[in-house]
């Protein structure tokens, strides 16, 4: 009896590899209905015109905690890839009875139609900017408008590629105008965005202009059933950790400690006693010369009453 598998947490790459003609694209958790199991899928894409057969890759599972869980490789075989097609989530590399908290993968060998093979691994990884969020009412506007569903992030081109509405990234190597994924046009995808936020003007505006995006796909993303894998791979040696796919969700960050508001240069008692000081620093200096003729001039009229006083006693005095 086929057991069903549901969605339990999904994480798109946080990295591209630079020159590859195979991009990992996501992993996903998928749990059993019935055993409760946890499957670990992983889905990649062929960017190049040469169609895609087989692909050996190798992955490292681990818990919660940071522990390596399992370590092994394996082999997609039977493909028939083509250009921009999603392919892997329909196989499950591992199957675990624990959750698991992070994946990482590294691409190993590449077998084309042609009968070529490429080793994929010495093509660079290159750390990805995060994706900005549209506005959620932008966002719903956009799948309204566009008959689509799950785009959320704000369409744009960087230096590396090109982020469509839904997230997907697309290298520069991928060289397509069509989403490979939700299978969004980039230029009318650009004008729809744009038309709703010139008839929104109450809508907040995103941080960077919406970018060309990209038409119908060629093929919808893999479905999410998995049939019961034969084994289980052994856990293996814990190895050192690389660039992992955070896939468990994501913990509550610790609310940082408040910080003090800043406190004001001087206090308003300060400030008042400060003005003081400087009105009296301000305050003119009286010239010597004027504060003598001030004194002059308010005991002149008594003196000389006085004087006048004296002189008429004294010619009185004479006079008799």
């Amino acid at each position: 009896m086929e057991e069903n598998f549901d969605l339990l947490a999904q994480s798109r790459a946080n990295y591209f590899t630079k020159g590859s003609p195979v991009q990992f694209v996501k992993v996903e958790l998928l749990k059993g209905d019935v055993s409760g199991d946890i499957a670990v899928c992983l889905s990649f894409k062929n960017i190049t015109a040469n169609p895609l057969t087989q692909l050996q890759i190798t992955f490292k599972c681990k818990d919660r905690s940071g522990a390596v869980v399992c370590q092994d490789q394996f082999v997609y075989e039977g493909l028939n890839a083509s250009h921009g097609e999603v392919f892997g989530a329909d196989d499950a590399v591992y199957i675990s009875s624990s959750p698991i908290g992070s994946v990482e993968v590294e691409l190993g060998t590449a077998r084309f139609a042609d009968g070529s093979a490429v080793d994929l691994t010495g093509y660079p990884r290159v750390r990805l900017t995060p994706p900005k969020k549209l506005p959620p009412e932008l966002a719903e506007k956009l799948c309204e408008r566009t008959r689509k569903e799950g785009l959320t992030v704000v369409p744009q081109v960087l230096d590396e590629g090109w982020y469509c509405a839904c997230g997907a990234f697309h290298p520069r190597e991928e060289d397509g105008v069509w989403c490979s994924e939700c299978g969004s046009d980039r230029i009318l995808l650009q004008n729809t965005l744009s038309s709703l936020l010139q008839s929104n003007t109450s809508a907040p505006a995103t941080d960077d202009e919406p970018t060309r995006m990209v038409p119908p796909v060629r093929q919808e993303e893999p479905t999410r059933a998995v049939p019961p894998l034969s084994g289980r791979p052994a856990p293996a040696a814990p190895v050192e950790e690389d660039d992992d796919v955070i896939v468990a969700p994501p913990r509550r960050a610790a609310r940082p400690a408040p910080q003090p508001a800043a406190q004001p240069y001087a206090s308003r008692g300060q400030y008042q006693a400060q003005d003081q000081y400087e009105e009296e620093y301000d305050e003119p200096e009286e010239d010597p010369r004027d504060v003598i003729a001030g004194r002059i001039i308010r005991w002149a009229p008594p003196i000389t009453a006085v004087l006048c006083a004296i002189i008429a006693a004294v010619g009185f005095i004479l006079t008799l």
